[in-house]
């Protein structure tokens, strides 16, 4: 289904996180979506649908049914969905087709997560070391950051990537994050500070890994139609796609080429736009390595030439592709959905000191689900 311009983004909203919040997952979630009904000046009344992510912390077997409850709706189209990391992008994607085919009219997506102060740190590296075949993967304790660390590492022997150009991912994110006054991280980092921070697993080293923090954010997406009812500009989906190769990291069959190649081609195919016509991306960004990857699978360069982009200021605001622009997760805090609500603050010039110049019209947000295992890529602007 081609559902370029015919749907859009008309509220966006982000709860308040700090370092230890101690609220609830669903509180978060509660208060991201309050937010991006008000900014887009509809009624709840007129919310016919609600998606919602997962919490691996909160225990919710229903979480948009809650989130429903919550809010006081009764949605006619509700549900919980999970694609790992990719999640925030899905869930736009699936709105999307709810909307353009009819079902619905207009649908509050929301994701959020209490992973900083709902769980101790034994806790989390536990549930990290649990991710994988639990036959041939688990029993040998690999980490999240261990299984990147081997894409990482055959990066660098096939194509000469350094440990500089993966640390200069973190800094220009760091950057970003420095004006951005919602972001978690505010000490400005160095290339050879990077260098230096703890080794998790090799190459990748504690600044070349996302924070952990809680997060929670929430759109709302409505019919083109409805649209020209939002008190801001509306931001419109012009061309989506997902691709899917493994779950676990063992049956990949290349870690150099994922899933993000078909999500890309197919977002690209249906918005009708080409790479140059992108103004400005929002990446996952987990690890350093994982942007790297994610520009050549896109696209946006040849395999083995991200890193010398990335260590010459491509992704800057001043940059040919700013990207990740307040912060990524890298320095402003976890949660993928957080690169989709970025995106509309840039498309809509909302950025203020870390807005992307020369107004900005056309974004592509991607997401990252498992060890590069699910991707979603999103291409949104504003209308034509």
């Amino acid at each position: 289904m081609n559902i370029s311009e015919k749907v859009a983004i008309v509220g966006s909203g982000e709860a308040e996180r700090n370092k230890r919040m101690g609220r609830r997952a669903i509180h978060l979630a509660l208060e991201a979506s309050q937010k991006a009904i008000k900014d887009s000046g509809f009624n709840k009344s007129q919310i016919d649908g609600v998606l919602t992510g997962y919490s691996s912390v909160d225990s919710e077997l229903d979480f948009s049914s809650r989130l429903s409850q919550e809010l006081g709706i009764t949605p006619k189209f509700s549900s919980m969905l999970s694609v790992s990391g990719a999640t925030g992008c899905a869930l736009v994607e699936h709105a999307a087709l709810a909307i353009a085919s009819g079902y619905c009219e207009t649908v509050l997506i929301a994701w959020a997560d209490n992973r900083s102060s709902g769980a101790m740190r034994d806790d989390y590296v536990s549930k990290l070391s649990e991710v994988g075949s639990e036959q041939f993967e688990v029993p040998y304790g690999p980490l999240i950051p261990t299984h990147y660390a081997l894409a990482a590492q055959r990066h660098m022997h096939e194509f000469g990537t350094t440990p500089e150009q993966l640390a200069s991912v973190a800094v220009t994110f760091r950057e970003h994050a420095l004006k951005n006054p919602d972001a978690m991280m505010k000490k400005p980092i160095t290339q050879e500070e990077v260098l230096q921070s703890k080794m998790i697993s090799s190459p990748l080293r504690l600044l070349d890994c996302c924070i952990v923090s809680d997060f929670g954010g929430a759109l709302l997406l409505t019919s083109k139609k409805r649209a020209k009812d939002a008190k801001k500009t509306p931001i419109y989906l012009l061309g989506m796609g997902e691709g899917h190769t493994h779950e676990n990291i063992m049956n990949a069959e290349n870690l150099m080429y994922s899933g993000a190649i078909t999500s890309g081609r197919t977002a690209f195919e249906m918005a009708g736009v080409t790479h140059k016509d992108i103004d400005v991306v929002q990446l996952y960004d987990c690890f350093t390595i994982t942007v790297l990857m994610e520009l050549e699978d896109l696209g946006f360069c040849e395999k083995g030439e991200s890193g010398f982009l990335a260590e010459n200021g491509y992704l800057s605001l001043e940059g040919e592709l700013p990207a990740n622009t307040n912060g990524g997760m890298l320095s402003c805090a976890n949660g993928g959905i957080l690169h989709v609500t970025e995106a509309v603050t840039q498309l809509r010039m909302e950025g203020r000191e870390r807005q992307v110049p020369n107004n900005p019209e056309i974004g592509l947000v991607h997401g990252n689900g498992g060890v590069l295992s699910s991707h979603v890529t999103l291409i949104m602007g504003r209308e034509s």
